[in-house]
């Protein structure tokens, strides 16, 4: 199952870090020791947990991916309700349920992309077997693939834009600094230059002063 989704386990991951952190892996000490060894849990950075469930759960730890399937549906209960509700109005019987048409499918897939998105869903499908033919689900696949790429390509565009914002800040704050080092030199030249010309118009006088004395 996860093989299928193995470019979304950070996606997945990522849903339930909280329950990975605080539940999993310290209630799991042999997954600790083989992973993190002795480490304490407050210096192994997620990332890292991430990559030791992708390696496990890749592997078949059918316990992990019970787990991991809980989790996440129980942070998208919202899917589930809606997933359910349509299902029960077509067989109430879920076990009983070979595969569904494609008629059907499109009525329990009313409206759900556009609630919760086309990710959420297509993983709500695949974690959860959802028994949709194969072309429903390749439908949901790349949906979710292009959405993921949509929002990337925002992510991206986003990230540029604060780093050209901070760029454009730290220029301003650089030319006011010069600005500002500019005048007090300026000052500190027309200060001096105007004790000069105090200190020589005074020498001028003294001078004059002396000329009409003689």
């Amino acid at each position: 199952m996860f093989a299928k989704i193995e470019t979304w386990l950070p996606e997945i991951t990522a849903a339930i870090k909280k329950d990975i952190k605080v539940d999993y892996v310290p209630g799991t000490p042999e997954f600790h020791r083989k992973y993190f060894g002795n480490r304490p849990l407050s210096r192994i950075p997620f990332e890292e947990m991430q990559e030791a469930f992708g390696k496990e759960l890749l592997a078949g730890n059918e316990e992990m991916a019970e787990w991991v399937v809980n989790r996440w549906v129980f942070q998208h209960g919202d899917v589930y309700t809606h997933f359910a509700e349509r299902m029960m109005g077509i067989n109430s019987e879920f076990d009983q349920i070979k595969e569904f048409t494609v008629g059907e499918s499109e009525q329990i897939l009313k409206g759900a992309v556009e609630s919760f998105g086309a990710a959420t869903v297509y993983l709500f499908s695949v974690l959860n077997q959802v028994v949709f033919p194969a072309s429903v689900l390749e439908k949901l696949r790349v949906a979710a693939e292009a959405e993921k790429t949509s929002a990337q390509t925002a992510e991206v565009s986003a990230q540029q834009t604060t780093d050209l914002n901070k760029l454009i800040d730290r220029h301003q704050r650089e030319m006011t600094r010069l600005h500002d080092k500019y005048e007090q030199k300026v000052s500190g030249v027309l200060k001096k230059y105007t004790t000069d010309v105090e200190a020589l118009k005074s020498q001028i006088r003294a001078l004059q002063k002396q000329l009409t004395t003689k």
